[in-house]
């Protein structure tokens, strides 16, 4: 765990945040978590913004575990429970940008 700080791991945790409750409102609400080029299970992130919005609101829950930090990138799990009546695990590759730290992939499976 190189090069990371307190912040750096409070920062990530931000990030993934913005994601897991964004899910539960709007693919808009969390596009600011995810580079412009970031992926899901191989796919462009657009694939998941455009599921959200047309599933509507959710009242799903998460735990996020940062698995790693070394200098700009970061792996971290988030299990989330009840997204749209699913309970889901996935990995996230974080680098951190001029503009803080973004999700550049995500992969997911059924939990």
């Amino acid at each position: 765990m190189a090069n990371a700080s307190i912040r750096d791991y409070q920062d990530i945790i931000d990030c993934v945040r913005i994601y897991t409750e964004g899910g539960n409102v709007s693919g808009d609400a969390q596009r600011p978590a995810f580079l412009a080029g970031a992926t899901i299970n191989g796919d462009p992130i657009q694939t998941l913004f455009d599921t959200v919005d047309e599933l509507g609101p959710g009242e799903s829950t998460a735990q996020i575990d940062v698995l790693d930090v070394v200098n700009d990138i970061a792996a971290v799990r988030v299990t989330m429970e009840n997204f749209h009546g699913a309970d889901y695990v996935d990995l996230h590759v974080l680098k951190k940008t001029e503009d803080g730290w973004k999700i550049a992939a995500k992969v997911f499976t059924d939990k």
